[in-house]
């Protein structure tokens, strides 16, 4: 067998996983993973300091206990926004980013569109600033093109720096406009998102700058191994191993500033 490449999964939801999940994809590679806040039923102030409580306090631990160093990111998605009391939530949330676990704000960004999203969005970009956050941005599946022009001016009117923001979810159409206004870019491996096939092409045309590489495993029909199989699809095409290595993992680490 040949040897595995380092992996970091820049967006994983291992509250969905097994503890078997999380030993495969470390036996296939993942070496780091963040952690992400996703959208759950019926979110209130509490539920959602909650679920931060329960990513930090024992998602973290866990992934390192199988094998995966694991980082988070903590925000509110734009498809858990609380009817009242997000000023309450973000008003935690400084707390949270001490000790060097919680190494970005997200994801956050728009979904469904409408003022209240692009309030609670801008709200969090602002908290971003302040802290002089990392922050990762939610795109949708519907729509995507037209919610991630909107999404890239929200970011330009906000005043982030854009070295600061990894847009997530990129597709062939939106990836180049992410690029072009100096952001990160995160290919997602997954059913509903992008093709580990798709994703060489974009590689290969793209190159290895600023392209970060993620699965979503835990959210829906995601692939636990869909990192270690586009690894292997990459190294086939004759990417050099330098490209390699930089979209797998070194990327990540140098975004979230995780180097070792």
């Amino acid at each position: 067998m040949p040897e595995l490449l380092p992996l970091f999964d820049a967006h994983l939801h291992p509250e969905s996983l097994s503890d078997q999940d999380l030993e495969s994809m470390r036996f296939f590679g993942v070496e780091r993973a963040l952690v992400v806040a996703h959208h759950f039923a019926e979110p209130t102030p509490k539920a959602l300091r909650l679920h931060f409580d329960d990513l930090v306090g024992r998602q973290i631990p866990r992934l390192d206990r199988l094998g995966i160093r694991a980082y988070a990111a903590l925000g509110v998605h734009p498809r858990c926004i609380p009817r009242r009391g997000l000023s309450e939530v973000l008003s935690s949330l400084p707390d949270y980013f001490q000790g060097g676990r919680v190494v970005a704000l997200g994801e956050t960004g728009l979904h469904a569109g409408g003022e209240e999203e692009e309030e609670a969005f801008l709200e969090q970009l602002a908290l971003a600033r302040r802290l002089k956050l990392r922050v990762v941005v939610h795109t949708p599946t519907q729509d995507k093109e037209r919610h991630t022009r909107r999404i890239l001016t929200l970011l330009r009117t906000a005043g982030t720096l854009p070295s600061r923001v990894l847009v997530d979810h990129a597709t062939a159409r939106t990836v180049g406009p992410i690029l072009g206004c100096g952001h990160w870019a995160g290919l997602t491996l997954h059913p509903e998102a992008l093709k580990a096939e798709r994703a060489v092409a974009l590689v290969r045309k793209l190159g290895s700058e600023r392209l970060v590489l993620n699965s979503d495993a835990g959210d829906g029909a995601g692939d636990i191994l869909g990192l270690a199989r586009l690894a292997r699809l990459l190294a086939k095409a004759n990417l050099s191993e330098r490209v390699v290595r930089r979209v797998a993992c070194e990327n990540a680490e140098r975004f979230f500033q995780v180097t070792s």
